[in-house]
């Protein structure tokens, strides 16, 4: 960067530095804090002092006096409001600090600081949100940190120096990104690249061959608490919910095992709501205490503790579950066992396959599942057996209506607390479904799942108004002729109570997409639906969805018979996903069983190489042994001459080839102002590191025309090295008479 003056080299300094800042804070967009507005002011504050470098120093002196104190302020402030969330308040100070330091021309260790400040950003993103991004922009931030600490090296004399308004004046990006790339040296880029990928190579090493860390020494404190998606939690009011959202966002990701049969109608099962009020559907009070906490990694289903001797190993379902869905994780139906990539607080509810984790995560939460199994009819637990132990429709037991609460599960699955008239409009209904038969529970779902689907269709815009003082599910049902799923449900588990059969609300996604470029499944949050499992009153629970069509999607356990709900998507869309999930496979994922699988793979390759390389040596060894004794004939000598002069001539053609490629590129560079790579100069600068000792010690011994040669050689050699391009006779000419002088001094004699 011969071309570029002092001044330059401090502004392309400061200017790296405001890039890495805006790396830093664009990372931290996938990263929820609760600040994206402010995140947004800070990023576009940074971005015009990028495009016009001048803007700070027209600030008054005297923001800066008072700025100080209330940049500390505002930090104690957040620390004591969010002191509990501590991660949030400390990201939220890391932000700060660097928007306050790339606001100022900066000096050497104020630079050092916005470079470490970017770093922290970065890598904490990373860690919380695990995304692909991440990796892209750790490619972007490295060389250019790079790049900014041997600019900073090399302004180690002027260290001191700050930028001032003068030094911006005149400033234009275009001269100024001219005289940059003319001071390119093409061999510092390339030691600079060598760098680079070397450290790629280094970091990639350290990574597959460092220990990894076991479950428990995690930090937990990195997890930070994020909100549910409307619809997944353990209530649904529909006083409140006016409609859903068309989300095409994704939601979950399933690596299903290799052999594994993927259902046609997957249902990944969330919530269970058992409890009907006069607002909606809940997780009844019981069914939440009825819960195990556990902290441990590895979590074996409740349902199977009692099995006799050890599950047989199987291959397990990975499931990675974006950040803000739900606490409660999806599943198929019931499992075996279930291994948690992190520490985290979880929850198992038993008999009912469902976990849960303490609180919503934020970023990005891994998984997997081992021994799961897609079934439509779930075996019902002891207790439930206990309960529920009638073989005909059971009726509606005595109640207090005034306290529901004293109800406890399974019991909470065969009320309706409805008023008297609203369970009158029930039983008429459920009379003309049934016509006074005597139906079991998968004949009567059938036919009210087609009751319902005859005088309601599927749609999003249910606006009317609800009377606070009744039950708005009934309501719905008398006035409207259209609803979403949690209508349909919450009609069906209605009739399905009042009919006397037992039966309970289930949230969770419905459906699925398979990846045709590499096969995995994607759940996005507009699969998110409700279904309903219904008590067959001989020891199962049976999977019914009432909801009819919707689009393009068909839901229903009679609908999906013969219309599939995982459906397949391609292209580019597929592509780039796919890069995703080789990353979650391969990087996120990436534990002590990988890594020990992966040595062993390369140390079976680099065996099975060895041995091959062994052989293959060895009979070329034969080869050459045999026709070199089998013999000498004139063909063989001819065949040997020929050889030989391919060689010989391969070697020229290599020579010249290096020649050409050379004097192409310095009249490239001629042509661009790129002159560090001139072989002219290239020669000058190594001959100039020889003649300048010789040409310090000629200086203190020698006199009049002898040391007044010495100077001109010197300058001579100056002028090739830095100066305008010269011709080959006068460098020629230079250059001689420099080596000349070196042949005749001898320093000892003088």
């Amino acid at each position: 960067m011969n071309s570029l003056s002092l001044t330059d080299l401090h502004r392309l300094k400061w200017l790296m530095g405001q890039l890495l800042v805006l790396i830093a804070f664009w990372a931290m967009l996938e990263l929820d804090v609760g600040s994206q507005p402010l995140l947004l002011l800070f990023g576009f504050v940074v971005f015009c002092t990028v495009l016009f470098p001048g803007v700070p120093s027209r600030i008054p002196a005297v923001f800066w006096k008072a700025a100080t104190p209330a940049v500390i302020t505002i930090i104690l402030l957040d620390f004591f409001i969010h002191g509990a969330d501590f991660l949030q308040p400390l990201v939220r100070m890391i932000m700060l600090l660097a928007v306050y330091r790339s606001m100022q021309y900066r000096s050497r260790r104020e630079d050092l600081q916005l470079v470490l400040l970017s770093l922290f950003i970065l890598v904490i993103t990373g860690v919380m949100t695990v995304s692909l991004t991440f990796g892209f922009q750790m490619l972007l931030f490295t060389p250019l940190a790079m790049g900014m600490l041997f600019v900073i090296n090399l302004l180690e004399a002027s260290h001191r120096r700050i930028l001032n308004r003068s030094d911006w004046e005149g400033f234009r990006w275009r001269s100024f990104l001219r005289r940059l790339r003319q001071g390119l040296d093409l061999r510092l880029l390339g030691f600079a690249g060598v760098l680079f990928a070397g450290m790629v190579t280094v970091s990639t090493m350290i990574f597959l061959a460092m220990p990894r860390f076991s479950i428990d020494q995690a930090l937990p404190f990195l997890q930070m608490p994020g909100t549910s998606t409307t619809g997944f939690s353990d209530s649904i009011r529909y006083g409140e919910v006016s409609s859903l959202q068309d989300d095409n966002s994704i939601a979950l990701r399933v690596d299903a095992p290799e052999g594994a049969k993927i259902p046609g109608d997957p249902y990944w099962r969330m919530i269970v709501l058992d409890e009907y009020t006069d607002q909606g559907f809940r997780m009844s009070a019981e069914l939440k205490r009825n819960h195990a906490d556990l902290g441990e990694g590895v979590l074996l289903n409740a349902r199977y503790w009692d099995r006799e001797g050890e599950l047989e190993p199987s291959e397990p379902w990975l499931f990675y579950m974006h950040g803000n869905v739900s606490q409660y994780l999806p599943l198929l139906g019931p499992f075996d066992t279930v291994r948690f990539q992190k520490v985290t607080k979880t929850r198992a509810y038993p008999g009912l396959n469902l976990l849960s984790m303490e609180m919503v995560s934020a970023n990005l939460f891994g998984y997997s599942v081992s021994g799961m199994r897609n079934e439509s009819r779930l075996e019902a637990t002891s207790v439930e057996r206990m309960a529920l132990v009638q073989h005909s429709p059971i009726p509606q037991p005595p109640m207090d209506y005034e306290n529901p609460r004293f109800i406890q599960y399974p019991h909470t699955t065969r009320i309706v607390p409805a008023a008297e008239h609203d369970r009158e409009y029930l039983e008429q209904i459920v009379e003309e479904i049934t016509g006074g038969e005597q139906l079991d529970a998968e004949a009567f779902s059938l036919k009210a799942s087609n009751w319902l689907r005859q005088n309601y269709r599927y749609g999003r815009n249910v606006d009317m108004y609800y009377d606070p003082m009744g039950d708005p599910l009934l309501l719905w049902m008398r006035e409207e002729d259209e609803g979403w799923c949690e209508h349909f449900s919450g009609a069906f588990t209605l009739l399905a109570r009042t009919a006397g059969f037992p039966a309970r609300l289930i949230s969770g996604f419905a459906g699925a997409e398979r990846n045709d470029y590499d096969d995995y499944l994607v759940i996005r949050n507009k699969n998110a639906h409700a279904w309903v499992e219904i008590y067959d009153l001989k020891g199962h629970w049976l999977r019914v969805d009432p909801t009819p069509s919707a689009g393009s999607a068909s839901f229903g356990e009679m609908a999906a018979a013969s219309t599939s709900l995982v459906v397949t998507f391609s292209g580019w869309s597929a592509w780039t996903d796919s890069l995703r999930m080789m990353w979650y496979r391969r990087v996120v994922n990436f534990d002590e069983t990988d890594q020990a699988e992966m040595a062993s793979d390369i140390r079976s390759y680099a065996s099975s190489s060895y041995e091959e390389v062994k052989s293959r040596l060895k009979g070329w060894l034969e080869e050459a042994k045999a026709w070199v004794t089998e013999g000498w004939n004139r063909q063989k000598v001819m065949t040997l001459a020929l050889y030989l002069a391919i060689v010989c001539f391969s070697l020229l053609a290599v020579r010249y080839l290096y020649l050409g490629l050379r004097e192409v590129m310095r009249h490239r560079g001629s042509l661009f102002g790129i002159r560090a790579g001139d072989p002219i100069r290239l020669k000058a600068g190594h001959l100039l590191q020889r003649f300048q000792p010789l040409f310090d010690h000629a200086r203190e011994h020698l006199a009049g025309q002898e040391r007044l040669a010495w100077q001109e050689a010197r300058l001579g050699l100056l002028e090739l090295r830095f100066g305008q391009t010269s011709s080959r006779a006068h460098a020629r000419q230079v250059m001689r008479q420099a080596r000349r002088l070196m042949r005749r001094y001898k320093p000892e004699k003088a």
